[in-house]
């Protein structure tokens, strides 16, 4: 749509979201961490063809994929701008909010075995589909857990939302674990089966903020 950003600064570090508690007789206050926020980030562009203004429109609009130097975040254009500067100007002034991290652009499952790398410089959920058949026992960083395989292939256990399928099905009753799902710290992270036979793979192991 030939729109180009007049600065790329699309890297910037989320806040972290916090609480704070003051204790009667007790200096200063206990922090708890509860997350990072969406950054709000402006976003200078210079318009190369202003024929295109209505396709323009339409694709800074609702949300998207934001791609940057191979990595990838969720980005929504919700503020309003002003058209006008578009025509005249051939610049516009743009807010948008995305997500606090990003994760490769090419993300694929990998096979893991004894441990699993996250190049990230910030925790990770991952995606973990196992292969195999009968009862697994396996811990992931920390993380222990059995999943029984009842007559199918495969599951994928998506360790952000917690929730395990087989071919888009629900299969939680098959999974038994606590109420924390493997979650990838940055570098080293080790894997342990237990008991039982199974291929592990793994993929949104990498993420930064």
């Amino acid at each position: 749509l030939k729109v180009i950003p007049v600065e790329e600064n699309f890297f910037s570090k989320a806040a972290i979201l916090y609480e704070s508690v003051e204790i009667e007789g007790k200096d200063g206050a206990d922090y708890y961490e509860l997350g990072y926020q969406p950054l709000e980030k402006d976003l200078e562009l210079q318009i190369l063809d202003t024929s295109l203004i209505d396709e323009i429109m339409a694709w800074l609009n609702g949300s998207g994929i934001l791609e940057y130097e191979g990595r990838v975040t969720n980005a929504r254009f919700y503020s309003s701008y002003d058209i006008d500067r578009f025509v005249t100007l051939k610049k516009a002034s743009v807010s948008y909010i995305r997500d606090p991290f990003w994760t490769p652009v090419l993300d694929e499952y990998d096979v893991v075995t004894t441990n699993v790398y996250n190049t990230g410089n910030i925790y990770s959920f991952p995606m973990i589909k196992l292969t195999g058949t009968g009862t697994v026992d396996i811990t992931v960083n920390n993380v222990r857990f059995t999943y029984t395989f009842n007559g199918e292939p495969y599951v994928e256990i998506d360790c952000e939302s917690g929730k395990e399928k087989y071919n888009g099905l629900s299969r939680s009753r098959q999974l038994s674990i606590g109420m924390d799902y493997p979650k990838l710290n940055p570098g080293v992270n080790i894997i342990t089966i237990h008991s039982g036979t199974c291929m592990i793979e793994m993929k949104r192991k990498d993420r930064w903020l």
